[in-house]
């Protein structure tokens, strides 16, 4: 259990979902930036005009209308900040793993929310002020380590500040110690952590026998060190030879990346384990949904590094058995080897008989490979690869293909396409993907991303890119694949991006796809008077080309203000407004239209539309738009001392919104297609719903949802109700 654990230098975006209550852009997102050194900042999203106050027991207030807006050091385990006239619709807490940060916590009060930073050690701290787009920071700098309880060598225990937790060291936190001078033994209760070497020990109670070396613990238990977290209701540990159990358990190994449940996991001392009524498996499906595949059995035993043997094992498929072994063995290494992955099984009617076979090459520390073979009896053969590689930390990526052959299928008659047509499946298909991340010049980022398939179906009928039904039913229902490539620099304030991206369609003509070659986007933001005003600007290029049809340049650029207000502590609101001019320059004036059949059993379907009249080459279109809201909210708060809670909070938050957007001119188009008899008559070739019995619908100058702009005079009044809890609060030792 003992090893080092390595401090990961990474930024954590974590958004909470907890959009302000009275702002138009989003706010209460929560930032973890982990320096290399003992430092750590956290930022929050609020707004440029909140007001802060601190309520950490010994800050220091700020001292003019300029500099930081407060500073100081902690005495208990948590910083907190009041966040004046900025809501949040509902408490949110993050888990982080850094060496100085715990938890962040967002909880709504009246008249704003408390930011609650709670700190795995004292440290000095500063607040900055808010930026211009409402960017909280606090900077926080280790002093030295938390005050723990020692047991000393007569089994007194002390209050002391030690340098470091050494290895036959225990530090203790919670609510409440008892100590039994008697019996050697410490007894602690509510938010309960133990800590020894590497290894942390949570529960809601712990009792700890310092003569035996022995820790029994219960209530939401969880034993985290270098090999893993385990979880279950009971612990009995031994610390001195870590040895022990857990009851009702749930354990996650990293180094094998196996996780196991069972009613009781007992380590043995050394790398000896045993798993009873245990499932385990290496999936890690997340969410609801059981993993693709896992094996229960009665009794499990593993040797780490060695080989596990599992008495009455049944193999299962979501959770459902599907055959059963008297033992099954099993290797137990905790290092990347090559070898051959669990096989997938299955049937249908469509494909026959699946079999996919995957093997796994760990090719060195920061590359490896996945290769398999898929057999579908009735439908194809395919061969999967894919590599992944760690430059670094920063620079990183993965690459991977596959290749079908449809020769086993035969005709693809019965197949059709999202319109109804017949499908025409080629005999060979395939898959390019790829992701690649690395840092750029002047601090930027590279990305590239790739994603094409041979035709239009394959997503639709392959299944064996998906590892969960979600990711499956997301890929068949997929509208466009999407490739791109480009540089992203972004600071405070803003960001500016240089891209390309191309689309392949999987349902319209691909001619008529619209491709970004390339697009270049910028936005930056800025406060006015003394920070009640912000001001931003906002521009794009995009060089929009493609096959058929209108495409061409279109710059767009409008700036925008943003206003919020307070009216006491009863009513708040915001109004903001911008203008955006936008420009067009077409390279081919072709007009696309959509196209409706008179018959209802033809697909309605995009197309060019030469019998419309050609678009100009230039044209220029202003858009303005207003928007308000204003609210207010009555709460009460109730003692409930239920569900782990203590007290609760209920909301009455009643709100009007406004938004403004006067009449804008684009050409739209609507023209009747003779009647296919006329065309007859004539003696020309006719296609219903194509060239004749149909009629044809455009819009000029639509390249996306930029450019979908309509008259807007909209007022709406709406009231949100919510019920907040808050569970009792820690206390300092």
């Amino acid at each position: 259990m003992r090893g080092g654990m390595g401090r990961w230098a990474c930024v954590l975006a974590l958004a909470l979902s907890v959009t302000p209550v009275g702002a138009d852009a989003s706010g209460g997102e929560v930032q973890v930036l982990s320096g290399t050194d003992a430092a750590s900042a956290v930022t929050v999203r609020a707004r440029p005009e909140v007001r802060i106050e601190d309520r950490t027991p010994g800050a220091k207030p700020p001292t003019g209308p300029r500099g930081p807006a407060s500073t100081g050091e902690t005495f208990t385990d948590e910083v907190l900040l009041f966040l004046r006239d900025f809501s949040v619709p509902r408490a949110a807490a993050i888990d982080v793993g850094d060496s100085l940060v715990s938890t962040v916590r967002l909880s709504p009060e009246v008249g704003g929310t408390l930011v609650s930073v709670f700190v795995r050690q004292p440290v000095t701290y500063t607040v900055s002020r808010p930026s211009a787009i409402g960017d909280v920071r606090i900077e926080l700098r280790g002093r030295s380590r938390p005050l723990t309880v020692v047991t000393g060598p007569r089994g007194q225990p002390r209050v002391t500040r030690p340098k470091q937790v050494g290895e036959g060291e225990i530090a203790v936190d919670a609510e409440s110690l008892s100590y039994d001078q008697e019996a050697n033994t410490l007894t602690a209760r509510g938010g309960v952590t133990l800590k020894r070497g590497d290894t942390t020990l949570t529960a809601d109670e712990v009792v700890y026998d310092r003569t035996r070396g022995i820790a029994e613990a219960s209530g939401h238990v969880v034993l985290t060190d270098p090999q893993g977290t385990m979880e279950g209701d009971f612990a009995h540990l031994n610390l001195d030879d870590e040895s022990g159990w857990f009851d009702n358990a749930t354990a996650d190994l990293q180094p094998s990346g196996y996780t196991v449940r069972g009613t009781r996991i007992e380590k043995q001392g050394g790398p000896l384990y045993s798993v009873a009524r245990g499932v385990f498996t290496t999936c890690r499906c997340g969410g609801l949904e059981g993993p693709s595949w896992s094996i229960a059995g009665a009794q499990t035993d593993v040797k780490v590094q060695g080989w596990g043997l599992v008495q009455s094992a049944t193999f299962r498929v979501k959770d459902v058995p599907v055959f059963w072994l008297p033992y099954l063995p099993f290797p137990a290494g905790t290092n990347r080897e090559s070898g051959f992955l669990m096989p997938r099984l299955g049937y249908s009617n469509r494909r026959g008989f699946q079999y996919e076979q995957p093997f796994f090459w760990a090719i060195s520390k920061s590359t490896d490979a996945t290769v398999a073979v898929d057999v579908e009896t009735a439908a194809r053969v395919g061969l999967l690869g894919e590599y992944r590689y760690f430059l670094s930390r920063q620079a990183h990526g993965s690459f991977g293909g596959a290749y079908y052959n449809e020769q086993i299928r035969g005709t693809s008659q019965g197949t059709v396409t999202t319109t109804g047509e017949p499908a025409n499946i080629p005999e060979n298909r395939f898959v390019i993907t790829g992701h690649h991340v690395q840092p750029f010049y002047w601090k930027s980022r590279f990305y590239l991303d790739l994603f094409a398939v041979s035709d239009d179906q394959l997503l639709r009928e392959v299944d064996t890119f998906a590892i969960s039904t979600r990711q499956d039913v997301t890929l068949r229902s997929t509208r466009f694949t999407t490739s791109q490539t480009g540089v992203i620099k972004s600071w405070s304030t803003g960001l500016a991006r240089v891209e390309t991206v191309y689309h392949q369609d999987l349902i319209d003509p691909q001619d008529l796809t619209l491709q970004k070659l390339p697009r270049v986007e910028a936005e930056h933001a800025k406060a006015f008077l003394d920070d009640h005003l912000v001001g931003g600007v906002s521009g794009e290029t995009v060089d929009y080309q493609r096959e058929d049809g209108y495409d061409g340049l279109r710059a767009d650029f409008g700036p925008s203000l943003f206003l919020p207000f307070h009216l006491g502590r009863t009513l708040n609101g915001s109004l903001s407004g911008g203008l955006r001019e936008t420009a067009y320059h077409l390279t081919d004036r072709e007009q696309v239209a959509f196209v409706v059949p008179d018959d209802p059993n033809i697909a309605r379907h995009f197309a060019t539309a030469p019998q419309q009249p050609r678009l100009d080459t230039d044209r220029t279109q202003e858009v303005a738009e207003v928007r308000g809201r204003t609210g207010t909210e009555f709460d009460r708060v109730f003692d409930f001392r239920h569900l782990g809670l203590e007290k609760v909070k209920h909301t009455i938050e009643p709100e009007v919104r406004y938004f403004f957007v006067p009449a804008v001119g684009r050409p739209i188009f609507d023209t009747r297609l003779p009647a296919c008899s006329t065309l007859a008559a004539r003696g020309q070739r006719t296609q219903p719903g194509s060239n004749c019995d149909a009629t044809l619908f455009s819009e000029g100058y639509l390249f996306d949802e930029r450019d979908a702009v309509n008259q807007r005079n909209f007022f709406s009044y709406g009231v949100t109700s919510r019920l907040l809890g808050r569970g009792a609060s820690t206390a300092e030792i």
